[in-house]
């Protein structure tokens, strides 16, 4: 069994372990990404490694949590975009479904307010335009992303009047975004086939749940 198997079996299991007096509810999740890309780099010229590209996240998400001890499951389904940023002038979107699921943790502060932790893995699945191609001067370069990726979040916020909840996360990669590959020709006639090099893509995510 392989690593990101193992994760979706003990997510499962985790939710087999939540009582019956569990506290159900529901929302909508919305948010920023703020997306860090990491090229490793052929040459100076051959790859950018800028990073900021600004995208977003929005979807359904449900949360079980055990009364007294405050642990509980957080889960969401989301439509999430990201970028990458090519070359100065060129980038390509990364659109995907992500299944985030979290195991919480909620300090209550009073009636009316508490604060959490949240960690667990999350599994995106791609959807729209995978590939990209364009020449720059004279490389050919190839941007090609993987179907589905998985990765662990870690996080921490606050829930208000129990029904807001804002927060903040860092989303870091396990499996490879995609991967790079360029070609160049420095003269007529010559042509140079360089390796592939793979993309990871590290996000700060900020959020705001209304949960019913």
């Amino acid at each position: 069994m392989n690593m990101k198997k193992a994760l979706i079996v003990c997510s499962l299991a985790l939710l087999s372990f939540i009582p019956a007096s569990a506290q159900f509810s529901w929302g909508l999740r919305g948010g920023l990404n703020l997306v860090n890309n990491d090229i490793t780099a052929v040459s100076e010229e051959s790859a950018t490694s800028k990073d900021s590209y600004t995208g977003f996240f929005f979807g359904p998400m449900a949360e079980l949590q055990i009364p007294i001890i405050g642990i509980g499951i957080d889960a969401s389904l989301l439509y999430s975009q990201k970028g990458l940023e090519v070359s100065d002038e060129e980038t390509m979107k990364n659109q995907s479904l992500a299944i985030p699921v979290s195991l919480k943790y909620s300090l209550g502060l009073g009636n009316f307010a508490a604060v959490y932790l949240a960690a667990g893995p999350q599994f995106d699945f791609k959807i729209g335009d995978l590939d990209r191609e364009f020449t720059d001067g004279d490389e050919v370069k190839e941007f090609a992303l993987e179907q589905s990726t998985w990765s662990i979040n870690v996080g921490a916020g606050v829930k208000l009047i129990n029904h807001i909840q804002a927060g903040i996360n860092y989303n870091i990669p396990v499996s490879k975004e995609g991967a790079y590959k360029f070609t160049e020709s420095p003269t007529p006639g010559t042509v140079i086939d360089h390796k592939p090099v793979d993309i990871k893509a590290s996000t700060l995510q900020f959020s705001l749940t209304w949960t019913f």
